[in-house]
């Protein structure tokens, strides 16, 4: 029986499993939607939700965690960022699974893991030219 035990094992090692869910909460935050199987997508959800709690809070031992789980200095400026402005409104649920069917190699239910809100992208407006 599975009482009280956390987590999924997804057929691999501590360290393959520490190392899949970095890359995959890597590629989430960096691209902003990732196509994964059902169980990769339910492992990680809770781990990307934690991240991006913690660059709400930025303090320095917020800042030490996600830099221990992500270890990619062009992610972790961008999670900041976006903690800052895209998530700010929002308290909790940040992502969402979106089923997408079968897989036509093995059939394994394929979902795509998204971030709810769009990114904000600030432009500098210029006014017209006049003549």
């Amino acid at each position: 029986m599975r009482h009280s035990v956390f987590g999924r094992k997804l057929s691999r090692t501590k360290n393959e499993r520490r190392r899949l869910l970095q890359g995959l909460a890597r590629d989430l935050i960096f691209r902003g939607t990732i196509r994964t199987t059902i169980s990769k997508a339910k492992a990680v959800q809770p781990l990307v939700e934690k991240l991006i709690t913690r660059a709400k809070k930025n303090g320095a031992g917020s800042i030490i965690a996600i830099k221990r789980i992500l270890s990619n200095k062009e992610t972790e400026k961008l999670l900041f960022s976006d903690a800052g402005t895209r998530f700010k409104a929002r308290g909790s649920g940040f992502t969402r699974i979106v089923r997408l069917g079968p897989r036509v190699g093995d059939s394994a239910e394929t979902v795509m893991l998204q971030f709810v809100d769009e990114r904000v992208v600030a432009e500098v407006v210029k006014p017209p030219k006049t003549k």
